[in-house]
């Protein structure tokens, strides 16, 4: 049976960001912290361990990079076709996030958030965690934890690291939180 490792977490700061929340000079103790994690659930895994995540600058790729380096397979679950996705949640980042989200767009299995059928109360990014989620927890939630790279407080926007914290907890999962203040 599958061990599902799911990542949160929040994206490097744009440069014209008011409150700083995960400012570049935080990247090597943020990888740090969320290697820790994934070397403990290495240990502790009975079974294949997989990791899913989305992939925007920050932690997303941090944690895909991370995974591929400790010889766990991870997949890149997109909210929206690549190009698209890129455009709003990585190129701001600068080239250096751009290369190295297309190094593990070519890399990884990528999924592509399919199109909602219908209207629903979800925006693309509650619906993008929620369909992450939904595969994490395949084997069931014993077999999930989630690690979220995250300062404690609400987002920018709706579907963020808070949501998804949110609806990992309700569903029983493991949690390990990497406080973004506190590194």
């Amino acid at each position: 049976m599958n061990q599902w490792i799911l990542f949160t977490g929040h994206m490097i700061d744009a440069q014209d960001r008011p409150e700083p929340r995960f400012p570049a000079d935080k990247e090597q103790a943020a990888r740090y912290e969320i290697e820790k994690h994934l070397i403990e659930e290495k240990k502790a895994a009975t079974g294949e361990l997989k990791g899913i995540a989305g992939g925007a600058c920050g932690g997303d790729i941090l944690f895909h990079e991370l995974c591929l380096e400790l010889g766990i397979p991870t997949e890149m679950y997109l909210a929206l076709p690549s190009e698209e996705f890129k455009e709003a949640s990585v190129s701001f980042a600068g080239k250096e996030w751009d290369t190295r989200f297309d190094r593990l767009n070519e890399q990884l299995p990528v999924y592509i958030l399919p199109k909602a059928k219908e209207i629903d109360e979800h925006n693309v990014w509650e619906r993008a965690n929620l369909w992450m989620l939904d595969n994490a927890l395949q084997d069931g939630g014993s077999n999930m934890s989630l690690i979220a790279l995250w300062d404690g407080k609400g987002g920018d926007g709706s579907g963020g690291t808070e949501h998804m914290v949110q609806i990992a907890k309700e569903q029983g999962a493991h949690i390990n939180i990497v406080n973004i203040k506190e590194i």
